[in-house]
């Protein structure tokens, strides 16, 4: 399937006055679930919150894997699940992907590591975006 971000102008055509709000429906990442309003309709976010949403759906969802999202959608994280050590190598590789998938969307302009941690078998980054409406950090545990 086609990126459906793609479709429209060029990337290098697109401005902050070309995209309309972003908005997403609102998630509780701790309990896994939607968050609704008191009268039972799915609670938007808009901007910056929904930006960080999308992130952090993007980066749960195998690329690939499902025939219901498009083929940009998502990361490749199965490649590094079992398959070789945790290190600064394997790190670097792994953010690669991560930046790659995240960038797909034009409301992100810029995605760089702010710090790799390794604990265990697990590795823990905290990525800064560069967004179409400020800057906002996110983590992410692998």
């Amino acid at each position: 399937m086609a990126n459906p971000f793609v479709t429209g102008p060029s990337e290098t055509e697109i401005t902050n006055a070309d995209l309309p709000v972003f908005k997403e429906f609102a998630w509780d990442f701790e309990k896994n679930q939607f968050i609704y309003n008191a009268d039972g309709t799915h609670k938007i976010v808009e901007k910056q919150e929904a930006v960080k949403v999308w992130v952090l759906h993007a980066l749960r969802c195998e690329r690939y894997r499902y025939l219901a999202y498009f083929d940009d959608y998502g990361i490749e994280i199965e490649p590094f699940v079992g398959t070789g050590p945790n290190d600064g190598s394997r790190a670097s590789e792994l953010f690669q992907y991560v930046k790659e998938g995240l960038l797909v969307n034009p409301y992100i302009t810029g995605v760089t590591a702010m710090a790799t941690e390794l604990v265990g078998k697990k590795n823990t980054m905290t990525l800064h975006l560069e967004t179409v409406y400020g800057s906002t950090s996110v983590g992410i545990e692998v």
